[in-house]
């Protein structure tokens, strides 16, 4: 009976020492495993992503747009048509409307440029500030891509006649081909170019002298001129007696008192011509060294035709103007800008 206890015992070791192996029917999954299912479906979104983009083989994307499937490359790029949207509009500028204050009033620099492949063209939009209401609107033009040549002018509105490679740079400020930087550390020369007979003209000197006093970074000086605000008076009042007004201003302009002479001036201009003892009267009443002032108008004639000549050199055909820094040109609404500009240039 032991004999047979030990056997039954050696059996049942030897059950225990082999292996089980334990086999599921498979036919859920078609007799495949799961290792094969899964590269089988992975096979297959390999397959479909291969077909998806052999479909998309032949779409283009392109910065600058497409043309008959193929990039479109422009001959300019967007800093180049920024800077001839600016020569567009300091055209502008000698146009005889409203729309020469659009170079003075509007944000060249935050205009969006952008291709229009099909037309070989380019769209500028410039945010501009309407100075009779003080909102800010659009306006836009089309250029050339071959020249940068106006293609088409803002919306509703006419293309300048005359062009030239002046341009708008700042708010309010129109770069003057040509010129150069005539002070390289401040003070800037600010030349004030005015009619006195033009609308605005007593003012504007004001705001000159006032800038004068209050920034020690600029150096104003005066030029008055004749242009066809006192041409027209030639008639009625004579060229002389006209003229004189300019001849005392200028004078007047060159001592420390000047301030005091536009004070008491204001008082009693109108805008007409005044005669020379109620010139006199106040010249003599605003404290100005009447010695220094009386020598200086028996030489003035000459001094007045530089100031002209002046004027041309910068092509000043509207009054009252400002050159800043011999370089830039604004109107008198804009010259903090412009001055403000200048001095940015020159790391002031």
């Amino acid at each position: 009976m032991e004999k047979r206890t030990k056997q039954s015992n050696d059996q049942t070791k030897a059950q225990k020492q082999e292996p089980v192996f334990l086999v599921k029917p498979a036919s859920r999954l078609g007799g495949l495993d799961y290792l094969h299912v899964s590269l089988i479906a992975l096979v297959v979104i390999l397959v479909a992503l291969a077909f998806v983009l052999s479909n998309f083989r032949g779409t283009v994307v392109c910065a600058s747009g497409v043309l008959n499937g193929t990039c479109v490359t422009p001959v300019h790029n967007a800093s180049q048509v920024r800077l001839a949207a600016g020569r567009v509009l300091a055209a502008y500028s000698t146009v005889n409307s409203t729309l020469a204050l659009l170079p003075y009033y509007s944000f060249i620099n935050s205009s969006t440029v952008s291709y229009i492949a099909n037309r070989g063209e380019w769209l500028v939009v410039i945010p501009y500030l309407d100075p009779f209401t003080n909102e800010t609107f659009n306006m836009s033009m089309l250029l050339y891509d071959s020249n940068l040549t106006l293609a088409q002018p803002f919306i509703q509105t006419i293309g300048p006649r005359l062009y030239s490679n002046n341009s708008v740079v700042a708010p309010g400020t129109i770069e003057l081909s040509g010129k150069s930087y005539c002070s390289y550390t401040p003070p800037i020369p600010v030349y004030l170019m005015v009619d006195l007979y033009a609308p605005g003209a007593v003012s504007s000197i004001m705001q000159a002298i006032n800038l004068s006093r209050l920034n020690s970074k600029v150096n104003v000086s005066y030029d008055f001129l004749f242009s066809s605000y006192a041409i027209s008076k030639y008639r009625t009042y004579g060229v002389n007696t006209t003229q004189l007004l300019g001849g005392y201003l200028a004078c007047a302009s060159a001592q420390p008192k000047f301030g005091q002479f536009i004070d008491n001036l204001s008082t009693v201009y109108s805008g007409e011509p005044l005669s020379a003892v109620l010139l006199s009267q106040i010249a003599s009443s605003s404290g100005l060294n009447i010695s220094s002032f009386n020598l200086c108008m028996a030489n003035i004639a000459p001094a007045l035709v530089h100031q002209a000549q002046l004027a041309s050199f910068y092509n000043v055909t509207a009054t009252p103007s400002y050159i800043v820094n011999c370089k830039y040109s604004t109107i008198p609404q804009r010259l903090n800008s412009t001055v403000g500009y200048a001095l940015k240039q020159l790391g002031s």
